[in-house]
């Protein structure tokens, strides 16, 4: 069972979780839920990362989405309510928010997932008296949280909007492409890619990859283009809606993602 407390004393409608052991990986999670002020509930957002949403100071790389000033703005703007549950990722992040695990490995990015969408969330709408039957749902993610949030609308058609930034599609290249296919029809795919997010690899591409992936190794930043180029031809190709937002000279951080996330919110 979640027990939620203060988060932060600046931020009076945001709570936080005690920490969760994700049993398979030994390791904890936490539980954010942020409610909209005096507002009325229009949508429910599902997150990754908590901990990079709302506060500078507990965040991973000292960038953060600044998530609830964006939020109220809109909700004043649009006349909106954001009802927000989000989860931190852990020291085992690149196996939890890995949904394309390679091999014979387990899929423990799958299977946390699920406890999300059947342990967890079923109680928190319970708890926070959230019937979501008539919400807009979003599940919303970047770097590997991208891939988490893309492999979520699979799990569960009923979080349609899915918003991608920057996915990191290495981890599961060429998986991911092919998994596409199982999205629903009526999913949304609000997608994203900077020219300028190359120097996460650290080292030249072309020394890190197979050559045989049909993408292009001439740079890192290019590189990076064309992964999630691939991902966006392939939504195209099984007819599912894409939003795509190309970012001349965007970064690999939430202060480069937070424009591109208002403008996916605002059209959904």
């Amino acid at each position: 069972m979640l027990l939620f407390s203060e988060y932060d004393k600046s931020l009076e409608n945001i709570y936080i979780s005690q920490p969760v052991v994700d049993i398979n990986l030994g390791d904890t999670n936490n539980y954010l839920v942020r409610f909209p002020k005096f507002k009325r509930v229009t949508h429910m957002i599902l997150a990754f990362d908590a901990e990079n949403l709302f506060l500078k100071s507990k965040s991973s790389y000292g960038y953060f989405f600044n998530l609830e000033s964006l939020l109220t703005d809109l909700e004043e703007r649009e006349n909106r309510g954001y009802f927000v549950v989000a989860v931190t990722s852990n020291s085992s992040r690149q196996k939890q928010y890995n949904p394309y695990p390679r091999g014979e490995q387990e899929n423990f990015a799958t299977m946390h997932i699920e406890s999300i969408l059947e342990d967890h969330l079923p109680q928190i709408y319970g708890d926070y008296d959230i019937n979501v039957s008539n919400l807009k749902k979003i599940v919303m993610g970047a770097s590997m949280g991208g891939l988490m949030s893309i492999k979520t609308g699979i799990l569960n058609p009923s979080f349609e909007n899915i918003i991608s930034l920057s996915p990191a599609f290495w981890f599961g290249f060429p998986g991911i492409v092919n998994d596409l296919n199982n999205l629903s029809k009526k999913s949304i795919c609000n997608l994203s890619v900077g020219t300028k997010e190359g120097d996460i690899f650290g080292d030249q591409v072309k020394n890190i990859f197979p050559k045989e992936w049909d993408l292009d190794f001439s740079n890192n930043n290019d590189f990076y283009v064309s992964g999630v180029r691939k991902i966006e031809e392939e939504l195209k190709l099984n007819n599912i809606k894409t939003n795509f937002v190309f970012k001349e000279k965007g970064q690999h951080n939430e202060t480069h993602w937070n424009p591109i996330l208002r403008e996916f919110l605002v059209s959904i």
